[in-house]
């Protein structure tokens, strides 16, 4: 007899959705083999041989959240559609990494998803569709409940969307944003960046979900910085005048107290008076220094205890004293260049102690008047040397270049000397600018001194002078310059009166120097009368004065000689007078009234000198020739 209705409709349905299942894809053959085995110890169990039909309750359901629980409920009847009581029932998940079932029909949610779990008693199943659809329910930030960064830090904040369960869902943004940016900040990444101490709130949103994080930005030493006492300097083995004071501030410029900052000092840079300083309400740490026996540059290190990194170094300067310090010359010659000019080879000192050792790193300050010098270092070397380049002034002879050691200047100038040399001729001049005079055919009263210099006025020896004359001698032709670059030169005029010339030139100055001399007159050595008639008429004046002219030894008029006219017969007016320019004397003869010869004398007064002339006064009309 065929089955009934009834029957039959707890089989098929159940092949028919095996048939359905393998279609929707959510089983697997691993899945299959087990709802085989299920089905074939189902049907070997007591009792599941009654079993037409089976259903399981609720037949679909959704998890909100991963780890969520959905009890599944079976119900096994008879053919008689009685219920059977007792029967076990097999379970499976077409996919457990989504919702997993155990033996009493208790699912558990995995992952987002769906899962058909499938019952099988008796060689019937039902299922029941379980979709996983987590939601998200919080923010959750993870690690304590206040972050604690230092300033200047950065840290990476981690944060997940969750369900109910507090289960991370994949695929969930969240945006930050800092309540202070200025204490602060963090980008889309979750990255915080702390910029100064303080206190802020992070804000975590996703959606209408919001969490807060709140944060404290703790100050961290950042820099010792000085306040004082880098840069001083005292002799050696002594303290420094003030003490070395330095400040601990933070990352946002904050002073920072309590903070342990240590003192490091090598026993040759001397002792401190504490090895380390806790820095008090204003940040400041302090420290008095004596500085060790050895001039030269010194160093303390400060740095915050437990932070290597921040650290700052001061320098002092220990001088040198006069008791150990020697200083000798480099070269034992004074060196010698042309004025203007720098010496072909560096200048130098040497510093060493008392036991000879040298004395290095020390400042080395170098001076001169009229030129300049170029140190090569500002500090002695390793060997105690000192090096400047020396461009001499422009005055020509000995010149000083001074040298200080130490800043205290206890040690006294050391002195170095160099020997400038003048330049090349440049200029030729005459000492004496008073006019020369003196007498024709004599030497002048005093030589004619020459100074050949160069461009910067130093004179400048053993340059020859060329000497030409319009008229004239000298004693030396080509004069050579002296050490002071002189030439005197002996000047005998010429016979001529009036100016008489000499030039002079010096090779590498281009003029020519002209000097002028005025020659006078020598002492009246000749006179002569002029002017006097054979004969003239007795007792009247002549015609024309009577002219005594009076010249030197060399022909030239004597001007300004006192001529003393004198007659027995008649009268000369005026009876004394002075030769003019021409050396010509003139006075006006009235003969006596007496016939006969009349005569008379013309005496140069300078010589005594006479000259006497006579005229025939005549007392008819007629005159005798």
């Amino acid at each position: 007899m065929p089955p009934s209705r009834r029957d039959a409709a707890p089989v098929h349905p159940g092949h028919t959705w095996v048939v359905k299942a393998w279609k929707w894809g959510a089983g697997s053959l691993s899945a299959g083999a087990a709802l085989v085995s299920i089905l074939s110890s189902v049907r070997s169990i007591t009792g599941a041989q009654q079993v037409r039909w089976i259903g399981v309750a609720p037949a679909a359901d959704t998890a909100w959240a991963i780890g969520d629980t959905i009890q599944l409920a079976t119900t096994l009847t008879d053919a008689h559609g009685g219920v059977l009581p007792g029967v076990s029932v097999g379970w499976t998940s077409t996919d457990s990494s989504v919702a997993s079932v155990d033996s009493g029909g208790s699912v558990v949610a995995r992952s987002g998803g769906a899962a058909t779990i499938v019952a099988a008693a008796g060689g019937h199943v039902a299922q029941s569709r379980i979709l996983v659809r987590p939601r998200p329910a919080a923010i959750r930030i993870y690690g304590d409940s206040v972050l604690r960064v230092p300033e200047g830090g950065v840290a990476r904040i981690v944060a997940r969307v969750v369900d109910a369960r507090r289960h991370a869902l994949p695929g969930q943004s969240i945006a930050w944003r800092s309540a202070d940016p200025s204490v602060a900040s963090v980008d889309s990444a979750a990255r915080l960046s702390a910029v100064t101490a303080g206190r802020v709130t992070l804000v975590a949103s996703s959606g209408d979900l919001t969490a807060e994080l709140p944060l404290e930005v703790y100050p961290v030493p950042a820099t010792i910085t000085l306040q004082a006492g880098d840069g001083q300097h005292a002799p050696a083995a002594h303290r420094l005048p003030g003490p070395v004071r330095a400040q601990v501030v933070s990352r946002g410029g904050r002073p920072m107290a309590g903070v342990v900052v240590r003192f490091g000092i090598t026993d040759s840079a001397g002792r401190l008076d504490r090895d380390a300083d806790t820095s008090n309400a204003d940040g400041i740490v302090q420290a008095a220094w004596t500085l060790g026996g050895r001039p030269g540059r010194q160093r303390l290190s400060l740095g915050v205890d437990g932070t290597p990194s921040i650290a700052t170094v001061v320098v002092a300067d220990a001088d040198p004293v006069p008791e150990n310090t020697r200083i000798t010359a480099l070269e034992e010659l004074p060196a010698a260049g042309p004025v203007n000019d720098t010496l072909p080879e560096p200048v130098g000192i040497r510093v060493v102690d008392s036991a000879g050792a040298p004395v290095a790193d020390v400042p080395v300050v170098w001076e001169t008047l009229g030129g300049s010098l170029a140190a090569d270092a500002p500090r002695t070397d390793s060997l105690g040397e000192a090096r400047a380049r020396w461009t001499l002034g422009p005055r020509s002879g000995t010149q000083q270049a001074s040298v200080q050691l130490g800043a205290s200047r206890a040690v006294p100038k050391f002195v170095l000397r160099a020997t400038a040399l003048p330049g090349p001729a440049a200029s030729l001049a005459a000492l004496r600018s008073a006019p020369l005079r003196g007498s024709v055919g004599q030497p002048l009263a005093s030589p004619v001194v020459l100074r050949v210099t160069d461009r910067g006025g130093n004179p400048v020896p053993g340059v020859p002078v060329g000497v030409r004359l319009s008229s004239g001698s000298v004693s030396q032709r080509a004069p050579v310059t002296d050490s002071t670059g002189r030439v005197a030169i002996l000047w005998t005029l010429g016979s001529a009166a009036g100016a008489q010339r000499l030039s002079a030139s010096a090779e590498g100055v281009e003029r020519t120097l002209e000097i002028t001399a005025d020659a006078r007159p020598g002492r009246a050595d000749r006179a002569t009368l002029e002017g006097l008639p054979t004969s003239a008429p007795a007792g009247r004046a002549l015609a024309q004065p009577v002219t005594l002219v009076v010249a030197d030894a060399f022909g030239n008029a004597v001007p300004g000689a006192q001529v003393v006219f004198t007659t027995r017969s008649g009268k000369l007016t005026p009876g004394r007078v002075r030769t003019d320019s021409a050396g010509r004397a003139a006075a006006h003869w009235l003969l006596g009234s007496a016939a006969g010869d009349q005569q008379l004398e013309a005496m140069v007064q300078e010589n005594g000198k006479r000259v006497t002339g006579k005229v025939r006064a005549v007392t008819t009309g007629k005159r005798k020739h």
